[in-house]
Formats: C-alpha cells, structure tokens, sequence
C-alpha cells in the first residue's frame, strides 16, 4: 500500500463541489501511473488561496483512459481531462467544513516536509507514512 497527495486547481475544476456532491471521482495521474493502485490512501488538496487538504479518499481503480468523462460538469475546460490516464478514487473522509489549510500544515514538525509545500507544480506526489499517518491525526 502507498501513500499520495493528489492537487487539484480550482481555475481548471471545481474541485470544492465535487468533493461535496460525489462518493467517488476520477482524478488526473499524470505521474506515477504504475505506482499507484487500488487500496492506497490519498489525500486531496487544493491549490490556491485557502490551499490545503480537504478530503481523503481511496484508489478504487487504477489510472487508465477513460472514454467518457464521468464529472464533465466540474471541469471548467473538460478537453483537459481528454486522453490523460485518471485513477477512480473514493471518498473517505471530507474535510469541507474543517481542512487543513497550508499554514497550519507548514507548522507541523513532520507534515511541513510534504512535497506539495516546498514543489507545489505537479498533479500527484508521493507521501510518506509518516506523513500520511500524522494527517490522520490532525484530522
């Protein structure tokens, strides 16, 4: 089992609505696309100024091409989404009301080392057990 932190950006996907309104999504894997496979953990952060992580979620089908774009209406430009391999998650626990925003994280002795905080210009990223054990904490 691995550990990820997937980004999304509001400018592209309405990424705040779609946590709200679904049970599971399919998200960009644009790096790593061997690595990451159903069971694993991932947490879902968004990018911008209220940055942080606001849902954790499970790998429930590993990243393929999608012939059909099944949340088209969150995307802002869908043709995004078009021939881009994308991994089905599932919601396990959404943090809407109470994320855990950057600044909080970034005063966190272990979850400050997060590579979305130091390189933040990339879809997926590999997290740590350390750190993924630690969000669960915080949450």
């Amino acid at each position: 089992m691995a550990y990820w932190l997937f980004q999304g950006n509001p400018k592209y996907y309405r990424v705040l609505d779609a946590i709200k309104e679904l049970e599971q999504i399919p998200w960009l894997v644009t790096r790593y696309t061997k690595d990451i496979a159903p069971g694993d953990g991932v947490m879902l952060w968004i990018s911008g100024k209220q940055a942080g992580i606001y849902a954790t979620a499970e790998v429930i089908e590993p990243a393929q091409f999608l012939t059909q774009i099944p949340d088209k209406k969150y995307w802002v430009d869908s043709t995004r989404a078009l021939g881009k391999q994308q991994a089905i998650i599932r919601f396990t626990n959404k943090l809407i009301e109470s994320a855990l925003l950057k600044n909080r994280l970034q005063q966190d002795s272990i979850v400050k080392n997060l590579l979305v905080l130091r390189a933040p210009n990339s879809t997926n990223f590999k997290v740590s057990v350390e750190e993924w054990e630690q969000v669960q904490k915080l949450i």
